[in-house]
C-alpha cells in the first residue's frame, strides 16, 4: 500500500496565526460593543457575555503577543525591562546548551553505553564487503606505499643495501656446500622458468634495431682492424652494406629463433648445454676442485669491486622505485588489485576467528573510551565555537525560524483561553447578580 504524504502547513501561514487570532478578537470586541449601543440589542445578555469573551480574548492575545515577542526582541522597539530575552541572555543560553549537550545528551556515560552496544568487527566486515569501500581504503594505502618507495633512493638506504650486498658476498662460503646448492638450483623448476625468461628477453634483444646498429658498428671496426693488419679482401667484403645486412639479419634472426625455441622446448640442445655446464660446474665445486673454487673467488672479487666502483645499487634501487611508483599509481594495476584483495581477505579472514573478533571489539571499545575521556571536552568546545561564531541577530533568526511558527499558536491559545475565561467570568457575574 502506497504511503500518503501529507504536505506540511505553509510556514508563512503559521507565522500569521497569532496575528489573525488577535485581529479577530479585536474585531469581535469592537463589533459586540457597537451592537450593544443599538436599541434592539442594548439589553441582550448573551451579547454582553460574548462581548466580555472577545474583550478577554484581546487581553489574552495581547499578553501572549507581548510574551512571545519579548523572547526575541523589544516589543514595539521599547526597551522594556526583561524583554529581548534571547539576545540579552545570549551567553547564558549558549552555556546552557553546551552544558546540556556535553553533560547530558552526549555525556561520557551515554556514549560509553552506546559503544557497548556496537560490534566494530561486524561493522568493518560488512563495510569491507563493498568493493567501493575497499577501493577507498586502498587508495590512501597505495599513496603511503608510494611515499615509502621514495625512500629507496635515499643515500642512507643505498649505502645500507650496498654494504649488505658486499657483506653477503664476502661471507658467502665457497666450498663443497656451495656446489651442492648450485646443483639443487640448476635442477629446480624455478631455475627453468628463469631460463625461459632470460632466453625470451635475449630473443627480444636480438630483434631490436639498436642491436643491429651495434652489430653494424662492430663489423665496421672489425674491417678497419683487419685492414690495418694488412688484409685487403676480407675488409673489402665486410665494408659492403649488403654483406653487413645479410650477416646481421641472419645472426639476429637465427639467435632470436634459437632462443625462443630453447625457452619453449625442454629438450632443446642450447638448454641442455647450459644446464649441463652448470651441473658439471656444480659437481666440480662439490668435489672441491681448486680451479673451480678459484674461478668463483675471482667472480666474487669482481662483483664486490664492481659494487664499490659503480653506482649499480643506486641504479637498481632507482629502477625499483620507478616501477613501484608507476604500478602503485594505476588504480586498476596489478599492485592495486593485490592490495585491495589482501586488505579485504586479510581483514575479513582475521575477523572470522571468534577469539580475534572479541579481542578486536574489546580493543576498539577500550581505545574509543580512552580517547573519549581524554577529549570529551571537545564536544562542548565544538558546540560553543559554532554558537559563538553566530551573530546575535543570526542566532535569534535561526531560533525563531525553528520555533517561531509554533509560538504563534501560543498566541492563538492565549486568545482562545482568554476568551473562554472572559465568557465564564461574565456568566458567573450574571448568576451572582
Amino acid at each position: 500500500m502506497e504511503a500518503v504524504v501529507v504536505p506540511p502547513m505553509n510556514v508563512a501561514r503559521r507565522n500569521r496565526v497569532g496575528t489573525w487570532s488577535l485581529l479577530l478578537a479585536v474585531a469581535g470586541a469592537v463589533g459586540c460593543r457597537v451592537a450593544l449601543r443599538t436599541a434592539p440589542l442594548a439589553d441582550a445578555v448573551w451579547l454582553q457575555v460574548v462581548a466580555a469573551g472577545f474583550e478577554a480574548a484581546v487581553v489574552g492575545g495581547l499578553a501572549d503577543w507581548f510574551a512571545v515577542t519579548a523572547l526575541f526582541r523589544h516589543p514595539l522597539g521599547l526597551p522594556i525591562p526583561h524583554t529581548a530575552i534571547i539576545p540579552a541572555r545570549r551567553a547564558k543560553i549558549i552555556e546552557s546548551i553546551v552544558s546540556m549537550v556535553e553533560q547530558e545528551w552526549l555525556s561520557a556515560d551515554v556514549i560509553c553505553k552506546r559503544l557497548a552496544r556496537i560490534t566494530p568487527s561486524e561493522a568493518i566486515t560488512e563495510w569491507l564487503r563493498d568493493a567501493t569501500h575497499v577501493e577507498r581504503l586502498g587508495a590512501p594505502l597505495r599513496d603511503l606505499l608510494r611515499g615509502l618507495a621514495r625512500l629507496l633512493t635515499a643515500a642512507e638506504v643505498v649505502e645500507f643495501v650496498d654494504r649488505a650486498l658486499q657483506r653477503q658476498l664476502r661471507d658467502l662460503p665457497i666450498n663443497a656446500s656451495a656446489g651442492r646448492w648450485l646443483a639443487r638450483v640448476a635442477s629446480s623448476p624455478s631455475t627453468g622458468a628463469a631460463f625461459d625468461s632470460v632466453a625470451l628477453s635475449l630473443a627480444n634483444f636480438a630483434r631490436r634495431s639498436s642491436t643491429a646498429t651495434q652489430l653494424y658498428a662492430w663489423l665496421d671496426r672489425s674491417a678497419r682492424y683487419l685492414h690495418a693488419e694488412g688484409q685487403r679482401l676480407v675488409p673489402l667484403v665486410l665494408r659492403r652494406r649488403i654483406v653487413q645486412r645479410t650477416i646481421v639479419e641472419a645472426a639476429c634472426g637465427y639467435a632470436s629463433a634459437e632462443l625462443r625455441s630453447a625457452a619453449r622446448d625442454p629438450q632443446h640442445p642450447l638448454r641442455g648445454y647450459v644446464f649441463g655446464a652448470v651441473q658439471r660446474y656444480a659437481e666440480r665445486l662439490a668435489e672441491g676442485d681448486p680451479e673451480a673454487i678459484e674461478q668463483v673467488e675471482r667472480l666474487r672479487t669482481a662483483l664486490i669491486e664492481s659494487l664499490e666502483a659503480s653506482p649499480l645499487v643506486a641504479e637498481m634501487l632507482a629502477r625499483v622505485r620507478s616501477q613501484l611508483e608507476e604500478d602503485l599509481g594505476e588504480a586498476d594495476g596489478y599492485l592495486a588489485r593485490l592490495i585491495e584483495r589482501e586488505l579485504r581477505s586479510g581483514i575479513i579472514d582475521l575477523l572470522q576467528d571468534p577469539e580475534r573478533r572479541v579481542w578486536f571489539d574489546q580493543w576498539v571499545r577500550t581505545t574509543a573510551i580512552d580517547l573519549l575521556h581524554r577529549h570529551h571536552d571537545q564536544i562542548g568546545l565544538t558546540v560553543r565555537e559554532n554558537l559563538e561564531a553566530l551573530e546575535t541577530s543570526t542566532l535569534v533568526a535561526r531560533i525563531e525560524e525553528r520555533v517561531g511558527a509554533d509560538l504563534q499558536f501560543i498566541r492563538l491559545n492565549g486568545a482562545v483561553v482568554g476568551g473562554l475565561i472572559g465568557v465564564l467570568l461574565a456568566l458567573v457575574h450574571r448568576f451572582l447578580g
